[in-house]
């Protein structure tokens, strides 16, 4: 018996892996500039406070300056977690460090305006900073709702309406944080370098209100969880009470360590959730391919008691669980059914459409009918019930292991490939017949072989033909046909794998868009 019995489930658990790290892999080098991004700010405004001195500053700034520091290096911790955590969704992670960097330069402008305040030399510098202070603080509040809505996944047409007139709005309030330089709008610096809020301030705070209640009134309205919009919801509201508290208060402004706290918040719940929820998507990938691998024979030698034939099979799906199938088994004592199927369709579906139509063909064969009967019977059965118009390709043979005559029908699959005793690997182009869940009471074509001993049979997939490289080029029949001719006298498995290799050379790092699966039997006769 081989020792790689479940080597088919094996091989996608490692697939899935090197998927999440591929996924991963392509946003390391954003999360990684954020991180030192993140972090330099921090060390840079420890920095800073420790040239400018604690002289001037009053208690209040003091524990503003101490919020803006230790949020920063949260920042930094999380942009940490972001590169050491298995986040999936790739977008989804994208967002959330573009709002964290936002958030890193809020509260690294929140401490600088502290450090200015009241330095005559710096009154320039003060204006500047207030400007960008301003504007960064409206492009994290429209990010925040951008952030909330995409994690909970909300959409809709009035959503998009609101994105839409929140993002246009945010350009003229841009505009009006950095008039403030040359005119005092929402505030002013004096010729001493000291600030001052102006008669509009509260003006400039209506755009981050109207961002921040857009949000809450979009989880109200989303088909969002429950449990995940009343969480949400009550984070939200902490930065709503920091600008109730602060509107009208000068001197402590944690507006933005706030929202880095209902950030953080909204962020370790949905996380949670999502990691609980992908956890419970793998286990079931994980015993949805654990079946599917249990389904086919995967144990080689598959009849070490019979001579008269050696075959061997493999499967490697484009997805954890494929719509590929194959199987072999003894109708009778000298008769044995071969299959090879192509599911239309990827994944789950595919898969559960393959078990069916498994299942049905063998079933079909074991009660004593001819190959086109088998597929005629199974086309029937499986259009009687197909409400989602799925279809399946596949070549059905019986083999007589004492005569070497193969009888077998097409339902619109590949061609299969044949050898002779002394010749090399030919394509055989056998008449194809509808595939089955097409159309309703189709009938097929039955032809015979007559396989000497030594002549070899190879069954495939459209997964090895159309397999592309990253120029689009196909793998392609003639190339199948080479891989074989390599050296026609090898063993089934060796000839398997003789594919498998030339495929792999041949795509290279381009990914695989398709079921692989490939079946080979040779006939050895009565010995």
């Amino acid at each position: 018996m081989s020792e790689t019995k479940d080597r088919h489930a094996v091989n996608v658990s490692g697939r899935l892996v090197d998927r999440i790290d591929s996924e991963i892999g392509k946003h390391r080098g954003v999360i990684v500039v954020g991180y030192f991004f993140t972090a330099g700010l921090s060390v840079l405004s420890i920095a800073l406070l420790f040239v400018r001195t604690f002289s001037g500053l009053e208690d209040a700034w003091i524990l503003s300056i101490g919020g803006d520091i230790f949020c920063l290096l949260v920042c930094s911790m999380l942009y940490l977690s972001c590169l050491l955590a298995r986040e999936r969704e790739g977008a989804y992670l994208i967002l959330f460090t573009l709002l964290l960097t936002i958030t890193a330069m809020a509260l690294f402008l929140d401490e600088l305006t502290w450090l200015v305040q009241g330095v005559e030399k710096y009154r320039i510098h003060n204006l500047i900073i207030n400007a960008f202070y301003y504007a960064n603080g409206a492009v994290l509040m429209y990010m925040f709702w951008r952030y909330v809505t995409y994690a909970l996944d909300m959409d809709g047409k009035l959503l998009r309406v609101v994105d839409s007139i929140l993002g246009l709005m945010l350009i003229p309030h841009i505009i009006a944080c950095f008039v403030n330089i040359f005119y005092p709008l929402y505030f002013s610096v004096d010729e001493h370098g000291v600030y001052s809020r102006g008669e509009h301030y509260l003006e400039s705070q209506i755009y981050l209100m109207l961002c921040i209640i857009s949000v809450v009134i979009a989880l109200v309205v989303s088909k969002a969880p429950r449990r995940q919009k009343i969480i949400a919801s009550s984070f939200v509201l902490i930065p709503i009470l920091s600008y109730a508290v602060t509107a009208n208060v000068f001197g402590i402004s944690v507006n933005y360590s706030c929202c880095m706290v209902a950030i953080v918040l909204i962020y370790g719940v949905l996380f949670a959730d999502r990691s609980n929820s992908i956890a419970m998507t793998e286990r079931d990938l994980a015993l949805a391919t654990r079946i599917q691998a249990d389904m086919l024979p995967n144990v080689f030698p598959a009849f070490p008691e019979r001579d008269e034939f050696d075959v061997y099979a493999s499967m490697n799906p484009a997805k954890e669980v494929g719509g590929d199938f194959y199987d072999f088994f003894f109708i009778d004592e000298n008769h044995l059914g071969i299959v090879m199927a192509d599911v239309s369709g990827k994944g789950v579906p595919a898969a559960l459409f393959m078990m069916i139509s498994m299942t049905l063909i063998k079933n079909n064969a074991l009660s004593g009918k001819r190959p086109a009967e088998v597929l005629e019977d199974t086309n029937n059965q499986i259009c009687a019930n197909n409400k989602e118009e799925m279809f399946v390709t596949a070549w059905f043979g019986i083999l007589d292991i004492k005569s070497g005559k193969l009888t077998a029908a097409n339902a619109g699959h590949e061609f299969p490939m044949v050898k002779s005793p002394d010749g090399p690997f030919e394509v055989y182009k056998d008449k194809h017949g509808f595939v089955i869940g097409g159309m309703e009471g189709m009938k097929y074509k039955e032809y015979e072989l007559n396989l000497e001993p030594g002549s070899t049979l190879f069954l495939y997939t459209d997964g090895v033909p159309e397999a592309t490289d990253s120029q689009n080029e196909l793998f392609g029949v003639d190339r199948a046909v080479d891989a074989l001719n390599e050296d026609p006298n090898r063993t089934p498995e060796q000839l398997l794998k003789a594919v498998d290799e030339a495929v792999a050379e041949f795509v290279g790092p381009a990914p695989q868009f398709d079921d692989l699966t490939m079946l080979c039997i040779r006939f050895n006769g009565e010995k």
